[in-house]
Order: C-alpha cells, then sequence, then structure tokens
C-alpha cells in the first residue's frame, strides 16, 4: 500500500532494500506480536473447519514453485479446503490462507475455489482486499473461470464478502503500475501526501524540503497556490517572503498573507518564534476570545475513522489542574461516553454559569454534533451550548488573528510560543489513531496508557494556549455569552420526550419505533446544521470563504447605498471566485453581539464581478464598505414536520395509511392480483407496469428506471390509464422542474396516443417563474394553496410543500413521486399521506438526495433507497426494473451495467448504430482521457484545452443516430460536465456559447451524442470536497450515461492512482478505473 500513496516512499525502500542510501527510521516491535496473534487467529480457524467436518488438504510450506505445483494437484481433487495453498504466475506469487471449494463448475470440474483469508482486524483493509484479487486471478488461471467472491475471517468473529468486481480494475492497475515502477526507474521527489506524518521516511522528506527551502514549507498553502507562485517564478520560501507583486490568478490579501507567513518563517530559521497580528477584523480573530472564567473546561477528542461506522473512543477534560477521561471501545460504550460528558458539561456549567469550553480545530464541535443526532443523546442541549457560544475554538483565534513563524498551526507547533515540549511515544493526532489500532489488535493497557497523556497533554497545552493568547490580545471588549438558551432547550427536549413517550405506548416493534422517532425528528435535525453553517461561516478566515461556494467574501463597495423603494441597496466589487449565491435569493451578514442578519441580492454579474446587495432600513448599517456574504438561514419546513407527526400518530394508533405501512415496512407492493414472483409478470416494461400500477391495493409500488430507460414515458401514460379509469392522481417531486417535466410528458401522451376527454392538469408552483412555455395552456398553473383548482383537477402536481397539507390527506387515489432516489424518507412519509396508493419512480443510483443533517439510519436514506435496501438494483418480487436503455450505444450501456446496475441493463438493439465518424476519437464507447496535471483542485485548465482540442475534432466529423442516418456533428451534440462551478466558469469562456456546460445536477434527464467530462482535481489531496463527492458512483453513473455514442473521461492519472484507506473508496477508484484508455481502444 505504501507504493499507492507515494512511489518516492517506495523508491527509498528499493534503495534501503539494496543496502543503498538512506536509512528509515525504525518500525516498532508490535510487528512480530502481530504476526504471532495472526498466525494463532489463522490456526483457530483451520481447526473450526476441521472440528466440523469437512476435508481439509494441507499444503506443508517449502518452495513457493513445488507448493504451487502441489495446489494444483490438491485442486483438482475437489477438496472442500485447501489450507496455504500456493499461487504463482505473472511474476507475483504467494501462500492463500484457505481455498474454499463453491458449486461452481470450471475447467477442474463441477466446481470452483474462492480464496478466504484471516486478518485480526475488525473489517477488510484495502491491502487486504489487494491481496485477494492477487490470489484470484492467479487462481483463475488454474481453473480457468473467475471467482466471484472472495472472503475475509475478521478478528471479530465475523466473516466478510468482497464482490471482486468492485475491487479488480483498481486491483490491476496498481500491479501494473508497480511493474511498471520497478522495470522503469526514474528518479522521485517527495511531494507533501496524508501518509507523510506517519511514514518512516518523513524525516529524510522533510529535511530535503527544508535544504531546497521549499514552497511545501509555508504553512496553510495550497497545492493550487504553490502552482500559481511557481509559474510566477517563485519557487523558495526566500523568493516568496520578498515578492512585492500580484500573482496572476491569486487574490492580493491571499497573496499579502503568504508573504508574511513565508518571511516569519524565513526569518525564524535563525531566530526565536515570532508572530504578527492580523488587521483586526468584526467577528474574527480575538473577538472570538472570552475573557477566562473560573471553571472553564479544555476538550479534546481522539477518533478512530477505520473503525465501522467510525469511532470517538476518547473524550479527555482538563479543569482546575485535573484530568478526566471518557473511554469508549465499541458504538454502545460510545452513546454512553457522549452521556456521561454531556452530563458533566451540563454540572460544571451549573456551577459556573460563565464559564466556556476551549478545544482546538473544528473536529470536537463536527463530532459533536455527528454523535448527538447518531445516538439521540443531548441534541437540544448541545444546541443550547452552540446558541449561547459555550464553545470557543481556539484554532479560529489563532488563525484570525495572527501569523506565526511555525512550519503549520497544529497545536503542537503552537507550543513553541508558550513553551511546551512534548515527550512520549503518541505526540500526534495521527500517531493516536495508529497506536489505538495497535491496541485492538494486541490488548496492551500501556498503549492506552500512552494515548491517554497525550490528550490530557493536548487538553493543558490548550488552556496554556488560551492563556497565551488572552497575554498578547489587543485591548478590546471581551465577547460575552449569548442570550440564555435553556428555554429553547426546555422545549426541544419536551418534544423529543414527548415523541418517544408515544411510540413506547404504542407497543410498536422496536425496530419500527427507532425508525419513526429518528424520522420524527428528521426535519428538526436537517435545519440545524444549516442554522450552524450560518454560524460557522461567520467566523471563517477570509482566505477560507473565498473557496467557499457558500460564501462570497471579500467584498469592496464601489459606491455610497441608495435607496430602492423602502429599502437601502449598495454596489460591490469581488474578488475572482466560486459562489453558490444567486440573484433573487438571500445571505446573512455578521451582527456583532447578535445572530447573523439577512440581506437580499439584487443582482450578481460574474463577468464583472458585481454584485448588488439590499437590505431593509433597519439593517442598511450592515451595507459596510467592506463584506462578506455567508449561507442564508434555512426555509421553514414545519407544514412537512407536522404532517410527519401526524403520520407516526396515525402509525401508533389504527394505521389506516396502508400505502404508507408497507412504505415504512419496506413490503413486496400489495395487488389484487395476488403476489407475483416478477411484478411484469412476462409482459414488455410499459404494458407490464401499467398493469401491476393499475393493481395496486392501497400500498406502494417502486420503479427502477437507470438512465434512458423512459420513465416519463412509462409514467405519463400509466398516469393517464389511471385517470381513464375514474381516478384521481398526483405527481410529487423534490423540484418543480421534475414536476413539470412528468405533466409537460402528460401531454405529449394526450397527442400520441388515446386522449382522456376533458383532461384538467393542475400545478402549484411557487411565486416567480414558472418555467412552463409561453403556448402551454394544458397545464394550469396556481400560486393558491386553498384554490378551488386542486379538488376538481384529475392530476395535479406539487412538491411535499403542497401534499402535505391537512386538506391534502387522502385526496388524492393515486400519488406518483418523480426522481425519488432524491426525494427523502421523511418527505416521502409526510406527504404520502394525499394518496391511497403510491408509486416511486427514480433510480438511487443516479443522483443522490441532498442533506445536510447527520441522520440514523433510514432516515437519511431517499424513499428509493430504503425500498432497494442492500440491493443495486430492486428484485423482481419487490418492484420493477426498467431494463432497456433507448440512449445509450452497447459499449456505453455495458460499462454502466456492469459498473452500476448488476449487469441488468441492456441497451436497445437499434442504438448500435449511433457512431461519431470521420474524427480521431473513437466511434462509440466510454474511455479514460489521462491529462497530466499537479495542483489543481477546482479549476484545471489542461483539461479545459484537451476539451476545447477534442471539440474541435469532434466537430470536424458526423454523428450517425439510430435509424442509421448520418448527418454532421454540431456544437447541441455535445454535453461537457464538471464536477466544479469554477471548473464548468472555465469551460464556458473557452467554449461556444451552443455547447451546453454545466455539473451533472444540470444534466440529469438530458442527452446527447458526446459526453465530456472533466474530473479537473490532480489527486486526492487536492479534492475539495472529498473522494465520496468526486468519485461518486451516482455522479459518475449520470455523467457518463448522457452519452448516446461516445463518452470521454478526462481526469489527471493520479486520480486513478490515490491510496485508499478505506475498501469503500477502493468501490469508487475501481469505477474509473474500470473505463479503458482512450489510446488502448
Amino acid at each position: 500500500m505504501r507504493f499507492m500513496g507515494c512511489a518516492h516512499a517506495t523508491a527509498l525502500d528499493l534503495t534501503h532494500m539494496r543496502g543503498e542510501g538512506l536509512v528509515p527510521r525504525a518500525d516498532s516491535d508490535d510487528a512480530a506480536l502481530l504476526q504471532k496473534q495472526g498466525d494463532a487467529h489463522e490456526a483457530a480457524h483451520l481447526a473450526k473447519l476441521k472440528a466440523s467436518g469437512v476435508s481439509v488438504v494441507e499444503i506443508a510450506r517449502s518452495d513457493l514453485a513445488d507448493n504451487a505445483r502441489a495446489t494444483r494437484a490438491a485442486l483438482a481433487g475437489g477438496p472442500q479446503i485447501v489450507f496455504q495453498g500456493a499461487l504463482l504466475g505473472d511474476n507475483w506469487g504467494g501462500w492463500s490462507d484457505f481455498l474454499e471449494r463453491v458449486e461452481r463448475p470450471s475447467d477442474l470440474g463441477p466446481f470452483s475455489y474462492e480464496v478466504t483469508d484471516t486478518k485480526l482486524k475488525r473489517r477488510p483493509h484495502p491491502k487486504h482486499v489487494l491481496q485477494l484479487v492477487l490470489y484470484s486471478d492467479l487462481l483463475t488461471q488454474i481453473q480457468g473461470v473467475a471467482p466471484e467472491f472472495a472472503h475475509v475471517e475478521l478478528g471479530d468473529g465475523s466473516r466478510a464478502r468482497l464482490r471482486l468486481a468492485d475491487y479488480q480494475a483498481y486491483a490491476r492497475m496498481a500491479r501494473r503500475r508497480l511493474e511498471s515502477f520497478l522495470e522503469n526507474l526514474a528518479p522521485t521527489r517527495p511531494v507533501p501526501c496524508a501518509d507523510c506524518a506517519l511514514c518512516r521516511w518523513g524525516d529524510h522528506c522533510e529535511s530535503q524540503w527544508q535544504a531546497e527551502d521549499s514552497l511545501f514549507n509555508v504553512a496553510n498553502i495550497s497545492r493550487s497556490q504553490i502552482k500559481k507562485l511557481e509559474a510566477a517564478g517563485v519557487t523558495t520560501m526566500e523568493a516568496l517572503a520578498g515578492l512585492d507583486h500580484s500573482v496572476r490568478g491569486m487574490a492580493d490579501n491571499t497573496r499579502a498573507r503568504l508573504v508574511t507567513q513565508a518571511r516569519l518563517q524565513h526569518a525564524r530559521k535563525t531566530g526565536t518564534p515570532d508572530f504578527e497580528l492580523r488587521e483586526a477584523e468584526p467577528g474574527k480573530g480575538f473577538d472570538l476570545l472570552p475573557a477566562p472564567q473560573p471553571g472553564d473546561i479544555f476538550y479534546d477528542i481522539e477518533g478512530d475513522p477505520h473503525y465501522e461506522g467510525g469511532l470517538e473512543y476518547l473524550h479527555g477534560v482538563w479543569l482546575d489542574g485535573q484530568f478526566k477521561a471518557f473511554w469508549a471501545h465499541d458504538h454502545a460504550a460510545e452513546a454512553r461516553a457522549l452521556s456521561e460528558l454531556l452530563d458533566f458539561f451540563r454540572q460544571r456549567l451549573t456551577a459556573y454559569p460563565e464559564a466556556r469550553i476551549y478545544h482546538y480545530a473544528p473536529y470536537e464541535i463536527t463530532a459533536m454534533r455527528r454523535l448527538t443526532a447518531k445516538y439521540g443523546i443531548g441534541e437540544a442541549f448541545l444546541d443550547r451550548l452552540l446558541r449561547e457560544r459555550r464553545f470557543v475554538d481556539l484554532f479560529a483565534v489563532v488563525r484570525g488573528g495572527l501569523i506565526g513563524s511555525e512550519a503549520n498551526y497544529s497545536i503542537k507547533s503552537m507550543e513553541a510560543f508558550y513553551g511546551r515540549v512534548r515527550v512520549g511515544e503518541v505526540k500526534t493526532a495521527g500517531g493516536s489513531v495508529v497506536a489505538y489500532e495497535r491496541w485492538r489488535e494486541t490488548g496492551e493497557q500501556s498503549i492506552l496508557d500512552e494515548i491517554e497523556d497525550y490528550n490530557r497533554v493536548d487538553c493543558v497545552s490548550t488552556e496554556e494556549l488560551r492563556d497565551w493568547l488572552v497575554n498578547i490580545r489587543p485591548a478590546a471588549p471581551w465577547p460575552v455569552l449569548a442570550v440564555d438558551a435553556s428555554d429553547k432547550e426546555v422545549e426541544e427536549d419536551a418534544d423529543t420526550q414527548g415523541l418517544r413517550a408515544s411510540l413506547v405506548a404504542s407497543g410498536l416493534p422496536q425496530d419500527r419505533q427507532e425508525m419513526l422517532f429518528n424520522l420524527g425528528l428528521f426535519h428538526k435535525r436537517e435545519a440545524k446544521p444549516a442554522q450552524w453553517a450560518v454560524f460557522d461561516s461567520a467566523g471563517k478566515d477570509e482566505d477560507d470563504l473565498i473557496d467557499d461556494l457558500d460564501a462570497l467574501a471579500g467584498l469592496e463597495a464601489i459606491g455610497p447605498a441608495v435607496p430602492v423603494k423602502r429599502s437601502m441597496m449598495r454596489r460591490y466589487l469581488f474578488p475572482q471566485q466560486e459562489t453558490k449565491l444567486r440573484a433573487g435569493r438571500s445571505a446573512t451578514v455578521p451582527v456583532v453581539d447578535g445572530p447573523p442578519a439577512s440581506v437580499s441580492i439584487e443582482d450578481l454579474d460574474r463577468t464583472a464581478r458585481i454584485i448588488a446587495v439590499k437590505a431593509g432600513p433597519a439593517k442598511a448599517h450592515l451595507l459596510t464598505d467592506r463584506l462578506t456574504l455567508h449561507p442564508d438561514w434555512p426555509l421553514s419546513t414545519d407544514v412537512i414536520a407536522a404532517a410527519l407527526r401526524d403520520v407516526i400518530a396515525d402509525q401508533c394508533g389504527p394505521r389506516r395509511l396502508t400505502a404508507l405501512d408497507d412504505l415504512l415496512g419496506r413490503a413486496a407492493p400489495r395487488l389484487t392480483t395476488g403476489p407475483r414472483a416478477d411484478l411484469l409478470d412476462g409482459a414488455d416494461p410499459l404494458t407490464g407496469t401499467i398493469a401491476a400500477i393499475a393493481a395496486m391495493d392501497g400500498t406502494v409500488l417502486p420503479i427502477q428506471g437507470p438512465p434512458g430507460t423512459g420513465k416519463t414515458y412509462v409514467t405519463a401514460r400509466a398516469l393517464l390509464s389511471l385517470v381513464r379509469q375514474g381516478q384521481r392522481v398526483g405527481v410529487a417531486s423534490n423540484s418543480h422542474e421534475a414536476v413539470r417535466n412528468v405533466l409537460m410528458g402528460c401531454l405529449a401522451a394526450q397527442e400520441d396516443g388515446e386522449p382522456v376527454r376533458g383532461l384538467c392538469i393542475a400545478h402549484k408552483v411557487s411565486g416567480g417563474e414558472d418555467g412552463y412555455p409561453e403556448s402551454c395552456v394544458g397545464v394550469i398553473r396556481s400560486t393558491a394553496n386553498d384554490d378551488p383548482l386542486w379538488s376538481r383537477a384529475h392530476v395535479v402536481g406539487g412538491t411535499a410543500f403542497f401534499f402535505a397539507r391537512p386538506e391534502q390527506e387522502q385526496a388524492l387515489d393515486w400519488l406518483f413521486v418523480d426522481e425519488a432516489g432524491q426525494v427523502g424518507l421523511a418527505n416521502m412519509v409526510a406527504m404520502g399521506r394525499c394518496a391511497r396508493n403510491i408509486v416511486l419512480v427514480g433510480d438511487p443510483r443516479q443522483l443522490p438526495q441532498v442533506i445536510q443533517g447527520a441522520h440514523p439510519d433510514p432516515a437519511n436514506l431517499s424513499c428509493l433507497e430504503w425500498m432497494l435496501g442492500d440491493h443495486a438494483t430492486i428484485p423482481s418480487d419487490r418492484g420493477i426494473f426498467l431494463p432497456v436503455s433507448r440512449r445509450m450505444h452497447p459499449d456505453v450501456c455495458g460499462f454502466i451495467s456492469r459498473q452500476v446496475y448488476e449487469g441488468r441493463l441492456a441497451s436497445q438493439p437499434d442504438t448500435a448504430n449511433q457512431a461519431v465518424r470521420g474524427t480521431g476519437c473513437a466511434q462509440a464507447g466510454a474511455f479514460w482521457m489521462p491529462i497530466v496535471h499537479e495542483g489543481n483542485a477546482q479549476i484545471a485548465a489542461e483539461e479545459v484545452a484537451a476539451i476545447k482540442a477534442t471539440i474541435d475534432d469532434l466537430l470536424s466529423g458526423s454523428w450517425t443516430g439510430k435509424e442509421g442516418k448520418t448527418r454532421p456533428l454540431g456544437p447541441a451534440d455535445i454535453i461537457v460536465v464538471a464536477p466544479y462551478n469554477a471548473q464548468v466558469n472555465a469551460l464556458q469562456d473557452a467554449l461556444s456559447a451552443a455547447i451546453r456546460v454545466g455539473t451533472v445536477d444540470k444534466f440529469q434527464g438530458q442527452e446527447a451524442p458526446v459526453c465530456l467530462v472533466s474530473m479537473t482535481a490532480s489527486s486526492v489531496e487536492e479534492i475539495p470536497r472529498g473522494m465520496d463527492f468526486l468519485f461518486s458512483l451516482n455522479r459518475i453513473n449520470v455523467a457518463v450515461s448522457r452519452a448516446k455514442g461516445l463518452a470521454l473521461v478526462f481526469g489527471a492519472p493520479r486520480l486513478r492512482e490515490a491510496k485508499c484507506d478505506t475498501v469503500e473508496q477502493m468501490r469508487l477508484v475501481n469505477t474509473l478505473c474500470a473505463l479503458p484508455d482512450f489510446g488502448d481502444r
């Protein structure tokens, strides 16, 4: 795995193995102990198998080649188990733990084998998977058929089954890279990565960067900033320290901060620690530091991200010269530790009403928010603490208040200013995680003692840092606690306890009680992160906000505020940045000693970088000369939450809402025709779906429609079929656009087939532009919730805000929910009471629902995700899978089907005619286009240039459609998808306005002969929103499947070389690795 993270470390390993070069930091003595325990675990599993009576052939380990021949002979005999089977081929080899027989024919006979390894860890690790894929590939050469699965017998007694297709492409590419690296050794250079702190070569790399005076040494500098500086000829810290001119693409205030940082660090090489105070800014830096109070608490968390679901294994608090630890070694103990910690905080703050809780960096608050929601413990109390501003993040004080001379802003580095020197084995947070993982395997108490001491020192150091900051703080009024929020806590607690009490009294099964409890709290929990985000954003440094899409930072007024009707408006110029803020929306601005206030955005010109901000007379003073806009407060969902509570009351009582009862129970559809093994019953998808919907008997029916399978076409015709039978039907979704699409599909179906006489279609829309064509008269629109229109229309469209209203209860016979893969389960339950039958149409394998809160399963799922459970595709007896794509060429469809839909999706035969001709590109298929670049995060100019050149080539060619007719390929035939708005804007600037460019969110439901995808980020280290976003299988599915004929994915090679920390990450990267290289076509 080391090679996956850093080729330079592997190069150093090789020179060391040859007895040359540098000497690495020594490994710990734990390796031998772990090996001994691993052997014991393996022997115990072998004994268990023998005791069960299965036939076992043991290979006595000796020469690998001899053992490999013996293993081949043993497998030919067909025993149930081969122990220590040797596998050899293609310059790779090794001894497997167990080869297990499965009844699947192969060259060996009516059976074949799968690989099983024993591991001490409690969950599979990527290095286990790499080994299992290798052994499985070697096993394939013996038996002539590839194993479908591999297995891991884990240290806690559980068994993990791994579908090899989910990891093979990644693992095989990693092997090819290593082989190529060894065959063509070339000089490497050290580049900082996530593994540096724990790498045995870390000290040597650090020494090299120091010797080179590298820009990597500059604290809080990003790869993209280094790239811009190097392009300007600034390649050393000394050169940056003396930089006196602007840098292309870099804001002046960012450049000034980096110059000061470099100057202080450069001077530090020959001097003592030094710092400079930053210019004071209201609500930032030292404005966040309160006066010391009796009873102040200093708090630190240790967490293990590698534990299944994550584990906060230690909460430490320091107060009055004493340390208190709250340990947890599993999730049940994690809940207990959280409860005890919050009780401790409550008692302490009751005794000392002015006390604060100090911590360093946002992790503690993020973890507390997640834990309280996960376990339903202390949510109202934590919210109260946050409202009262009890928590003080000293990292925010440091980042906003000063620039220091140290190499980074970790608390360990800050200790240089107040004289603390660390001792002990564990010296970093990363070291704490490694030590804890080691304890889980060895059980040595001394390791836990060392971790606890490390945590205690962190807490003590936090107090010392607070004291130092107080001493250097400029003279200014101290911030005070916010208004007491205990009444709000009491109110929230009463609501939560009342919900719990009613569920307990209902006698419902425990799992249903838990489900309804978490659904009932969904909207409250979902609103809190959005509310917290407003406060969090207000406390961030401007440099951070420049890269925050939810904000707009560094606004400079370009004139005075002017009256506009009864408000005041002011125009501002803003530096180059991307933002989600839009004209017609609201944002917030900080208010001293009060909650942020909302202002409205009148106009936003991205090209000129000018924004007009409007505020009412009472807020006009907030339109200051310099301004930063932050996220707005969340929209009220009270009407939906109230409907959800009514449904929960029905669940606790008569359970008369049978469709929702089936939904909550994830029941198979109840049809008047009786249960079926296949709901389509052999009919074609359209006929079978219409028949199944008509047979619904107060139930829920999921319909999964992959890309291009005609979800809207089928929905519209099924819907009109019901109307012909005298039924009233609703159409719901998260967005009015999705609802409009289905209603327009109904109008199209009216024209294509037997029309419904006197058909009345109505849409409850919001104010403003409704998106319908001016010529559209077939859909009546109204913004009034009480319009009589709703009771007489045959088809009514709206969102959950409309269908959850009390007057809509059981008003309809059927409710069709479009894009149900994006509709949350809580919203679905709330609005589902409006109809006797519910049809969920969508695809949870395309764009997922967007949620912000931490919600326990299944409250975090969309309604269609919930119905599918662990399945990638809906089983044929539980719902309908639309199996034929009328869009994608078989080569595009084949990639999507294998990676996403378990091989169940096929393309319509005539799509094989679709092809791009007369260009340097392939005629059809999905391909990887490697574009080498470094240091890019949200903009990659190299990919923009490559995409532009590819489009120029494409526009010289032609397109052959399904019907076999060929025509010139035009700009409208090309879609370009990018993950970040910044890259979208860069592409739009470079390409013709006739070419559609956007994020995947814009293009769901659209198609084109050609789709070009820009991955943008240079490596995992540069990904702004983490691997789960950029590598999302859902998003890649939507992007690639826009293509009728040709999909090209442009990306930096290092993306497919990502070192994965979890098997889940391996599955994500595997999808990109499964794309054939364009040059290999």
